[in-house]
């Protein structure tokens, strides 16, 4: 196990994506959120101060897995951003949570002293 404060850090915006959409789901209105624009800008702009908080070098396996994760989860919120569909929206809440589970499991299963 190594570096799992970064993971604990990093956490807390998406657990906030999360939470936020579950609150938006309903009624398409949350907190500041009042469209599937903002909800999309709000989880892209979350989605990568998790990444830059929880970032870590790629190797092995991480790369294969989380490259194309994080591609489909920017095309999913520039889809978003111009159209404003929510299934989009919902894919790439989705994204984001397993962008997540995949970085911490990759944590958790790595050896301490292993990049």
């Amino acid at each position: 196990m190594q570096r799992e404060w970064r993971d604990a850090v990093a956490t807390v915006p998406v657990l906030s994506i999360v939470a936020l959409y579950v609150d938006y789901f309903p009624d398409d209105t949350a907190l500041w959120v009042h469209g599937p624009r903002a909800m999309a800008t709000s989880a892209l702009v979350l989605g990568l101060v998790s990444f830059l908080l929880g970032a870590d070098r790629w190797t092995g396996p991480a790369r294969w897995i989380s490259a194309p994760l994080g591609t489909a989860a920017l095309l999913c919120a520039v889809f978003t951003l111009v159209t404003g569909d929510g299934f989009t929206l919902a894919v790439l809440v989705g994204l984001i949570a397993a962008l997540w589970l995949v970085s911490t499991v990759r944590h958790l299963r790595t050896p301490a002293g292993l990049p």
